[in-house]
């Protein structure tokens, strides 16, 4: 009995030469080959994208990665931030030497630290021992912000208000506030000193004239200042 082949789409044939059947080796067989092909060819591709993925960038970072790795807009802009240095202050080193000058005198020690912190950025503004002017202001007031002497001297650092009185109003500085008071002292001992030398302008800070009795006064003052200060004039 001849064998009967089918086909979906040429429905059932005798195999053998017969013209049905050679038509459907030569059409439908091919075709049938041709679908098996591109499935297998679909399959492996697939396979190929879920067995190896492409790296996409996306995803947790790598923290073992080398700092080389990293993008370098990164690290450029951390640079910057990193190397920016600190706003510069009143070396701690320095305000604890002028707070001990100032444990002594009866100021409380919270407001003594501002002292000490006025007066080390001050002498700082205005290159001057902070020393001295700490040695200063204790002669002149005894560390009290708001000591006013008979002669119209104000704050911590005495400002004689008929020679400096009116330069205050300009200025917008109030006496009485202790880092108003210190900056405008010192100002005024640098312009002296500058002037007149370290211990003449020092006298001149006194209110020195030539008058005896007036050069006698600023030469107490001076002695006064240099013993708080460590000086002594045998050293010179």
């Amino acid at each position: 009995m001849q064998p009967i082949a089918f086909c979906s789409r040429c429905r059932g044939m005798k195999v053998g030469w017969n013209r049905r059947y050679i038509f459907h080796c030569l059409v439908c067989r091919q075709w049938v080959f041709k679908s098996v092909r591109l499935s297998a060819l679909a399959t492996a591709v697939l396979f190929a994208i879920f067995a190896f993925p492409v790296p996409t960038g996306i995803g947790v970072a790598d923290v073992s990665a080398s700092p080389e790795s990293q993008p370098p807009v990164l690290q450029a802009s951390l640079v910057p931030v990193l190397s920016r240095p600190a706003p510069a202050g009143p070396s701690p080193a320095a305000v604890a030497a002028i707070d001990s000058m100032l444990t002594k005198y009866n100021i409380r020690q919270a407001q003594r630290d501002r002292v000490a912190r006025a007066i080390v950025s001050s002498s700082r503004k205005y290159n001057l021992d902070s020393k001295l002017v700490a040695s200063v202001v204790i002669v002149e007031s005894r560390v009290d912000p708001h000591a006013i002497s008979e002669a119209h001297s104000i704050g911590l650092m005495q400002i004689h208000l008929p020679t400096w009185g009116s330069v205050a109003d300009k200025q917008g500085i109030d006496l009485f506030k202790i880092e108003d008071n210190v900056d405008l002292g010192t100002k005024i001992l640098k312009g002296y000193i500058s002037k007149f030398g370290l211990w003449a302008g020092l006298a001149h800070y006194n209110g020195s004239t030539d008058a005896p009795e007036s050069q006698q006064a600023s030469n107490d003052y001076v002695r006064k200042v240099q013993r708080i200060y460590g000086y002594s004039p045998a050293e010179n």
